[in-house]
């Protein structure tokens, strides 16, 4: 028989207490609890007449709906009528509290808060009209669900149709009678097509007074049992998935909750049906047994081994995501099936549960976090299966894999873990909650516990920093570091940190504490920041390229900060560090056989080298400005470009940093090799050579190399097998050769024919072009080294 672990058994406990809520209920109402006027039609009858039913048509619009940012409309996807709502005038009668209540009632919530419908849109279906399947935006603060008040008219068809994953619900409209039909805001619904007549509707944003999560009752037989539970799953050690460690008590427990909710709507007072009553259950079991709970949002990914039910059906990547759209008109439709029917699931290959913020029940703030959840502490009573994911994505038979279905769930979480590991269990979530921590405690003068702290991060600190690059977090780093007075300690903050997180506002901490420490420290820690495998895993995972590239505009202000004193040392290595950088990531281009790619990249490294240069200059290493000058003074077309694209970005630098020596030299070095290249003959109109790619010696490059540098051929008919063929036209592709290849289809083999391209002396003239007004650009810039060099 299967252990049940502690875990499990909150579950199955919170299960068995809180019976599955309704996600809607519904009610009927005499006509009479509704006054209604429309401006243009007048006061509305009920059951509503034909001939009022043709004013309101005449009156509406065609209703549209929200995707995303945008406001579409589209009747292959909403198709009804929207009466203006300026032009709605509606009051109830003294019986809606009660009806709203027994709404309340059944949806799960408590009698301590109350539901107030605020009127959002008036809708006329006409035969044949509908609305697919989607889920509604939250447009208030307050609003936890929706409202639909179907008016009493004749008509078939046009069922309200409201559910989460398998378990739904139909509504129907009533010929004599109101129909007030409420449900929770992430469930999804639809209006299927009418067959005959009009179905009316008015639609309200339902919000909650008071607090939809009753009190805690610590002295609940049930929270009793809880508390045991919780306090054995925090004493019982368990190895982590993927660990290699020895077995450790899980350091927390996080429940996930039913329902969804958006950043802005989750609240422990706006919890929805039995998420309300599961959050009382553990908050009391939670003080019982000397526990933090936080109200947690979730994001969940799965990946599933899979295959389509029906291979020749569309697909459709998930319903549109308007959560955050607080001017859409309406709300986030599907536009295909994205259900189980369409997939089979087989085997769960991978899942991932990381947590995005989280707020505290007793004061009320909310704050961002990032924590990935282990399974060892995860639990649910509701699977992500028996929900509808967000957004969902189908991926094929690719070789080495067979077909996966991924699917994003995001859902909020109750996470729990001992009072007593609370600033573990936070700081790892937060790293920049967990320095204002300690700094705080460091500088009110509890110095040893600020350093005890500190010392509780080591555990997963490098990991929460790689996971967490907040740009802000190093400097942070760097004043708490300063405040503990421990080179032990700073190097345990400071060591997961990476040169690319680097800014100018962490100049002066950094000088602080080169000041501090010995000058061994400092190198050892900006030696690890620039630590090129690191860097690699840094780079990969949060930045790209030219993201990468923008600290190096931090250069000159840090070298400033650390600039004299012991810190003089720092400043040096930092530029040395940064050149080498530098300098590493220009070589590694030569890997880039596209000269398009090759030669963007290396523009990209003119601005880095720029400020790279204005710190040499206002520290004065003459061995530093003889390397990088020595590596620029190439006359290849790589070097020529770099150089190009450092001496245009020193021009829009501060200072105008053409004063420089180091910038001196590098001009003149560049307009010497302006005047080299200039020298050189010009190409005649009959040579129509071009020099050959080396990397190949082959007997086809070799065939390919003669034609190409043979200055009168300018057609080469070549018979090829197809497999030869590919290797010629990925070698014309690769090096982006001024050479059309095609193949002409005749014979056995076929004939590959090559033919030299006009643009040869195009791009040679407009080089020359360029390099005649580079040469008259510096000549004006830095006169005195291009006249004279």
């Amino acid at each position: 028989m299967k252990n049940i672990v502690p875990r499990e058994c909150v579950a199955a406990l919170l299960d068995r207490e809180c019976a599955d809520p309704k996600l809607s209920a519904s009610t009927e109402a005499e006509p009479d609890l509704l006054n209604l006027e429309i401006l243009g039609v007048g006061a509305v009858r009920l059951p509503v007449t034909p001939s009022q039913v043709r004013k309101l048509r005449n009156l509406g619009t065609p209703a549209r709906f929200g995707r995303g940012t945008e406001t579409l409309t589209d009747i292959s996807v909403r198709d009804t009528w929207e009466v203006p709502k300026d032009t709605v005038a509606l009051r109830f009668g003294d019986g809606l509290p009660a009806l709203l209540d027994a709404l309340r009632a059944e949806l799960g919530l408590p009698s301590s808060c109350t539901l107030r419908p605020e009127l959002h849109s008036m809708l006329v279906y006409g035969r044949g009209q509908f609305f697919l399947p989607h889920q509604d935006s939250e447009k208030h603060n307050a609003m936890i669900g929706t409202l639909v008040v179907t008016l009493p008219s004749r008509h078939t068809g046009g069922e309200l149709v409201i559910g989460r994953g398998e378990a739904t619900a139909e509504y129907r409209g009533s010929a004599s009678n109101l129909v007030l039909t409420a449900f929770y805001a992430d469930c999804r619904h639809e209006v299927r097509p009418v067959k005959s007549g009009h179905r009316i509707a008015l639609t309200f944003n339902l919000l909650l007074d008071g607090a939809s999560t009753p009190p805690p009752d610590p002295s609940a037989a049930t929270v009793t049992e809880l508390a045991r539970h919780l306090r054995e799953h925090f004493s019982a050690p368990v190895r982590r998935i993927f660990s290699r460690g020895p077995a450790t008590p899980p350091s927390r427990l996080v429940y996930l909750l039913d329902h969804e909710y958006t950043e802005r709507g989750l609240s422990w007072a706006r919890l929805k049906g039995g998420d309300a009553t599961k959050a009382s259950l553990l908050r009391a079991a939670a003080e019982t047994a000397d526990c933090r709970v936080m109200l947690a949002l979730g994001e969940i990914q799965e990946t599933w081994d899979a295959y389509p039910t029906d291979e020749e059906d569309d697909w459709y990547d998930g319903p549109y995501d308007d959560e955050d759209n607080e001017n859409d008109d309406d709300d986030d439709p599907d536009t295909a099936d994205d259900t189980d029917c369409s997939y089979q699931l087989n085997d769960l290959v991978e899942s991932a549960t990381r947590l995005a913020h989280w707020t505290d029940p007793d004061t009320g703030y909310t704050e961002q976090i990032t924590l990935e959840v282990d399974e060892t502490e995860l639990c649910a009573g509701t699977t992500n299966s028996a929900l509808t994911p967000y957004e969902q994505q189908y991926e094929g038979f690719m070789g080495n894999y067979g077909n996966t279905l991924d699917r994003w769930y995001r859902r909020a979480a109750l996470v729990l873990f001992p009072a007593a590991r609370e600033f573990a269990n936070r700081a790892e979530s937060s790293p920049a909650w967990a320095l204002t921590h300690i700094d705080e405690r460091a500088r009110t003068g509890d110095l040893a516990g600020a350093q005890a702290d500190a010392a509780d991060l080591a555990p997963f600190w490098a990991a929460s920093i790689s996971e967490n690059p907040q740009p802000e977090a190093l400097v942070r780093a760097l004043h708490t570091a300063h405040a503990l007075d421990d080179p032990t300690t700073a190097n345990l903050l400071l060591s997961p940190f990476r040169a690319e997180q680097l800014s100018a506002s962490a100049g002066t901490p950094l000088a602080c504490l080169a000041e501090q420490h010995d000058a061994d420290w400092i190198a050892t820690l900006l030696r690890g920041w620039f630590s090129s495998d690191a860097t690699r895993a840094f780079e990969y995972a949060h930045t790209s390229c030219s993201q990468e590239l923008e600290w190096y505009a931090a250069v000159p202000d840090l070298c400033t900060a650390l600039h004299g004193g012991t810190a003089d040392g720092a400043a040096q290595l930092l530029t040395d560090l940064a050149w080498k950088r530098l300098h590493s990531r220009a070589d590694g281009l030569s890997a880039l056989a596209a000269p398009s790619r090759r030669l963007a990249a290396l523009i990209e490294l003119g601005a880095p080298l720029a400020f790279l240069l204005t710190a040499v200059e206002a520290q004065g290493p003459e061995n530093l400005t003889r390397q990088i000058t020595r590596r620029l003074s190439s006359s290849d077309e790589d070097t020529t470009v770099w150089a190009r694209s450092a001496l245009h970005a020193a021009e829009a630098l501060p200072g105008h940093g053409r004063g420089g020596s180091a910038f001196a030299a590098l001009a003149a070095d560049y307009g010497g090799q302006l005047r080299e290249r200039l020298a050189r003959p010009a190409r005649t109109e009959d040579d129509w050579s071009i020099a050959a790619p080396a990397d190949c010696t082959c007997e086809l490059c070799e065939v390919l190399s003669a034609f190409l540098l043979d200055p009168f051929r300018r057609v080469y008919e070549w018979p090829l097998a197809e497999r030869s063929r590919r290797h010629i036209h990925a070698r014309i592709d690769k090096y982006e050769l001024p050479v059309s290849h095609q193949t002409r289809r005749q014979g056995r083999p076929y004939t590959l024919v090559l033919a030299k391209q006009n643009t040869l002396f195009h791009s040679e003239r407009t080089a020359r072009a360029q390099d005649e007004a580079d040469l008259r650009w510096l000549a004006v810039t830095w006169p005195d080294e291009v006249t004279h060099p």
